[in-house]
């Protein structure tokens, strides 16, 4: 799952003519943390629906930002001593076991999650880089 948002590669291309490479890479990490936690929490909020132990909402963690195959981003996932990130996969496409096809309650929620909120993490990190480079 990944957001773009069009029209940011000329934005970008001109404000690191003006900037420079380090300053506009700190700039867009710098937005890319408030973001991840928005999406973080979404996530959590998302999981809870399913919860048992409350591990699989315990679990979800965010890391820094990196820059990756050029392009900067930040990762949230799962992490922590239950080990959610191994079985996270089955509540979201279901599974079969001897023949037989399972669809767990939570079938599908991170993705509706994701398709919900991309508008509202995209006009995030735009605030976000508008405030900080204006």
């Amino acid at each position: 799952m990944s957001a773009e948002i069009k029209g940011m590669d000329e934005v970008l291309a001109k404000l690191e003519e003006k900037l420079g490479e380090r300053k506009l890479n700190a700039v867009e990490k710098e937005a890319l943390k408030p973001a991840a936690d928005y999406v973080k929490n979404e996530v959590k909020s998302a999981v809870s629906f399913f919860q048992d132990t409350g591990a699989t909402v315990n679990e979800v963690v965010v890391g820094k930002p990196r820059k990756r195959q050029g392009e900067n981003s930040v990762k949230v996932g799962w992490n922590g001593p239950m080990g959610r990130y191994a079985i996270i996969h089955l509540n979201e496409f279901g599974y079969t076991r001897n023949g037989k096809h399972y669809t767990p309650r939570g079938l599908g929620k991170l993705q509706a999650t994701y398709d919900k909120i991309k508008p509202q993490y995209q006009a995030l990190v735009r605030s976000i880089l508008k405030g900080k480079l204006l």
